[in-house]
This record gives structure tokens, sequence and C-alpha cells, in this order.
């Protein structure tokens, strides 16, 4: 025992720094001290410094004068000593504890007349929240051979929870090419297929609790009719470029032929109306000379140049002479009246003999030349005109 008046520090003493407890359940916090002195000064304050908020104590209960007092607060109507004061043991409870309810807590003793040391102890409270059930969702476009991500995330949880992908009534749990980040809570899957269609389940879990969520994932297939929209467009497509590559091709030969046509046909066309090529002057003087006499030379140039323009070499009989009627040739001689068209008409012929010549009478415009062809050209200087072939016309 101590000497009357002599007094000894007074001690607390805290069993554990820290305590973990779920949300909902019943914290206990302890706080013991040791004092030499009577407990009839005995003051005892617990402070708790939020988590929210760690620059503002606040007093969570108070014991003095062996009366307990209650400050209001959050922790209202669920907070008290765990024994009966006065005590030695200044441990506190709190009821349904809340996420709020984290913090540092203060225990702070006083006895008098004990005094010095340590009389404060300190504790933390930490609220576990178990994962709430996450929620499962799906990001991207469903059609085979898309990429698409799984998403799993819980609103609350304390410590933060991770998360877990699987497969149910599957082997194995994920495709081999499945990217999957636990603290995240993410699952890629690349360039699905109808295969990776069914459920899947993703799992949060922390230190005190799990919860889980399901997802139907149905891959969409193509279907039969977008299909066939598909090969009827390409067919389409296809049948249209044919068509345009035949109409080009025929466009193209078409006048290919066209053109060819043309050249060949160039060089080779007559013109009626063409002019016929000139003549010289030499012909010009020979037409003036042979129109001097109306009457008489007219004949014996229609004469001439009927025979110069059907036989442009003619070898020139002087017993005989030709006319050209149209289309009639007849020919007469000195001693004979027949006609060269006629029976028993023409040179040697019998008919006629002995008796006096009969001379066709020619009039100006009695018969026409044959028209002559458009190629032919005149020669530059006609042969001379023989004297024997003017043909006077009698008089009427």
């Amino acid at each position: 025992m101590f000497p009357v008046g002599v007094s000894r520090a007074l001690e607390v003493t805290v069993s554990q720094g820290s305590v973990q407890v779920a949300r909902g359940q019943t914290a206990l916090l302890p706080c013991t001290f040791t004092t030499s002195a009577a407990l009839n000064g005995l003051n005892i304050i617990w402070m708790v410094t939020p988590l929210s908020n760690a620059h503002q104590p606040v007093q969570v209960i108070l014991y003095q004068a062996g009366q307990v007092f209650t400050i209001p607060n959050q922790l209202s109507g669920r907070v008290g000593f765990a024994v009966t004061m006065p005590s030695t043991s200044a441990s506190i409870f709190i009821n349904n504890t809340q996420l709020s309810d984290t913090g540092t807590y203060q225990c702070v003793v006083n006895n008098l007349p004990d005094r010095g040391g340590r009389s404060i102890g300190v504790i933390g409270l930490t609220v576990l929240v178990p994962p709430s059930p996450p929620s499962c969702r799906v990001q991207g476009n469903l059609d085979v051979g898309s990429d698409i991500l799984l998403l799993c995330s819980s609103e609350e949880g304390i410590p933060t929870p991770t998360y877990a992908w699987e497969r149910l009534e599957s082997m194995p749990k994920l495709p081999h090419s499945a990217i999957q980040d636990q603290m995240q809570g993410t699952v890629a899957l690349r360039n699905i297929s109808v295969g990776n269609s069914g459920l899947y389940q993703c799992t949060a879990s922390n230190a005190i609790g799990k919860s889980s969520c399901v997802l139907n994932l149905q891959v969409v297939a193509p279907q039969a009719q977008n299909l066939g929209l598909i090969a009827g467009t390409v067919a389409t497509g296809v049948l249209a470029l044919i068509i345009c590559s035949l109409l080009v091709v025929v466009t193209l030969f078409y006048w290919k032929n066209k053109n060819k046509y043309e050249e060949d046909e160039i060089p080779n066309e007559i013109r009626e109306d063409d002019l016929p090529p000139k003549r010289s002057s030499s012909v010009k003087a020979f037409h003036a000379d042979a129109s001097s006499s109306e009457n008489d030379t007219l004949t014996s140039t229609n004469t001439y140049n009927s025979r110069y323009w059907h036989n442009p070499k003619p070898n020139y009989d002087t017993n005989s002479y030709t006319r050209y009627n149209g289309d009639t040739r007849q020919t007469f001689s000195p001693g004979h009246t027949g006609a060269g068209s006629g029976a028993g008409s023409g040179p040697g012929s019998g008919s006629g003999a002995g008796s006096a010549p009969t001379r066709p009478a020619y009039t100006n415009g009695s018969h026409t030349l044959p028209r002559p062809r458009l190629w032919w050209s005149p020669p530059t200087r006609p042969p001379p005109r023989p004297p024997w072939c003017v043909v006077t016309a009698p008089s009427a």
C-alpha cells in the first residue's frame, strides 16, 4: 500500500489500437485505467475525430460527478458505457454501426488527486461494409465478330471489393482470349461468336462479405433475311457492272467501225455535183472554130465529136461516114442510099447501086451526143480535123 497522502500516476490502457466491425453490428471500444485514489472525483470523456472531417473532434459521451451525459450528435441513442459507472473500465459500445461512425476515438480519464502519466487512450474504429449487389452490364455491339466489354461494379464496399467474372456451367470459366481486370471489374472479349453466348456471373467480395450478379449474354448471329438482302445487293451490283461494261464495249465498237467506214468511203465517193475538168486552150480553140458555121459545120462537128468520144483513135475511112442519132448509129458511103442499120446496108452492100445517093438532111439540134463520163479528161491537144468530114446541109 501507498502511504497516506502519497498518490501515483494515472495510467490509461487500450488493449487494441483498432477495431473493425461490419455495418449494422455492435462495436466495443475497450479502455481501462489504473488509479490509487478513490473514484469519487472520476471524469471520463470520449471524443471522436470523424474520417470525413479530420479537423473537427466531436464529444461522444461524458461521465462526470457520478452521472452519464450523452451529447446530441449522430451517435445519440446508440452509444453507452459498457459497465456501470463508476468503474476503472471506461469502455463504450456503439450499436448499429454506420459508415459515418468510422473515425479515431479518444478516451480521456481524470481522477483527482491522481495525475500525470498517460491519461489518454487512442483507438480507431472502422465500420466495414460488405459489397452491395453489383451491377452487371455489357458495353458494345453484340453482333458476331464485334468486341465487347463486360462491366461489374458495387456502389458500396469497405474495404474496396475485388471482382471476379466466370461463365456458369461452362469450362473454362472464361474464353482464353478474355482479358480480366479484377480491380476494375471488367472483362474484354474480342471477336465474339455465337459460342460465347451464355450466363456470366460477377462476384464482388471483400474482408467481410461478397455479393454477385448474373448477366445473360446473347450474341446476335446474322439473320438469313439479312444475308439474302446482302447477297441480292451484291448480285445486283455485279449485274449492273456487267451491263455497263457491255454498253461501253458496244459503244466503242460502234464508233470504231463508223470511223473506219467513213475513212473507207471518203476516197471512193463520187460527187455528181463536181465540175468537169477544165479544158485546155487548144480544146477551147477547137470548139470555137467548130462553131463558126452554125449550119454547115454543126453536123461535121457533131460527127467528129461522136466518133472522138466513142473511139479516141479512129481509123478514118474516106469512103464512108457515120452519123449517130440518139442510140442508133447510121453509116453512109458514096453511091449508097441505105442506112447502116438496115438490111443490106453498109459498106459493100449491093442495094441502091446505080441510084443517086440521097444524103440525110441535118438541122441544128437534130441529134444529141452521148453524155461524157465524169472521170475522163480530154487530151491536151486534139488530133487535127480531117478536111473531108465537113458536110454542108442542103438548102431548104
